[in-house]
């Protein structure tokens, strides 16, 4: 007589379990490398970024991208090229006033891509939507994924020397990941990372522990005063984490 080979009931579930345990291990593991990935195609993006502000200094007397020099609204005294933005276009009603804004003002020539102003884990619809704004070029404004200095917090505007912030330190950021809990909420890397790009064009990740580089929802409890100096306690802390942990970067004065 022949007897057909089976698993018990007991052997099956013995093999789910091991299979189960299994997949516990290495689901975790499968999606941290996947945020690595994510972070370095971002670094990668914030890269070219930096050469194209390069270029654009090479073209443009060694100064920065930034402007334009009009009044900013809603933010007196400010003015366009002194406020840290996510802005690359600005659209208004009047077709005479449209102008391109901040790292925008790459998409002239230097940075002949304008994908790579998007975060592949910005978790917003911005890479859709935005990307259709700046392309269009229309009324309405558009913004990226990184967070640009502009002229905040610099006392010069040549990408050689930016100058000194308000810590005394020389400014050194360029641009970083956005992340917003206010109005608009989008954040990249889940608002745990943040890639900085400095002026050697070289990018640094760093963990966004307790949300040192985000826009938070208190941030807009006096608007738009406190917006402005959390924008500007972000650009600072950037330029700190270039020398020490970010997380000990001292307040404003």
């Amino acid at each position: 007589m022949r007897h057909r080979v089976a698993f018990t009931l007991i052997e099956l579930l013995v093999v789910v379990a091991i299979l189960a345990l299994l997949l516990a291990i290495l689901l975790p593991s499968l999606s941290h490398a996947r945020a690595a990935s994510t972070r370095t195609a971002c670094a990668s993006g914030l890269r070219q970024i930096g050469i194209a502000i390069h270029a654009y200094a090479m073209e443009d007397q060694g100064r920065i991208p930034c402007g334009p020099d009009r009044p900013l609204p809603y933010f007196p005294p400010r003015r366009w090229h002194e406020w840290a933005s996510n802005q690359v276009w600005a659209g208004h009603a009047d077709p005479a006033e449209r102008f391109p804004n901040g790292l925008g003002l790459l998409l002239a020539g230097t940075l002949t891509m304008p994908n790579v102003l998007f975060c592949p884990a910005d978790d917003s619809t911005d890479p859709v939507e935005e990307l259709a704004k700046i392309r269009a070029r229309g009324p309405q404004d558009a913004y990226c994924s990184y967070l640009y200095r502009q002229l905040d917090e610099t006392t010069c505007g040549r990408l050689d020397k930016l100058g000194k912030n308000a810590l005394g330190l020389p400014a050194e950021a360029l641009a970083l990941d956005a992340n917003s809990l206010g109005f608009s909420r989008r954040t990249n890397h889940r608002g745990r990372w943040v890639n900085i790009l400095y002026r050697d064009s070289h990018v640094a990740p760093f963990r966004n522990e307790d949300d040192i580089f985000t826009l938070r929802a208190q941030d807009y409890a006096s608007f738009p005063v406190s917006v402005d100096r959390r924008l500007d306690t972000i650009v600072c802390t950037a330029d700190y984490a270039a020398r020490a942990n970010p997380k000990d970067a001292p307040a404003l004065p």
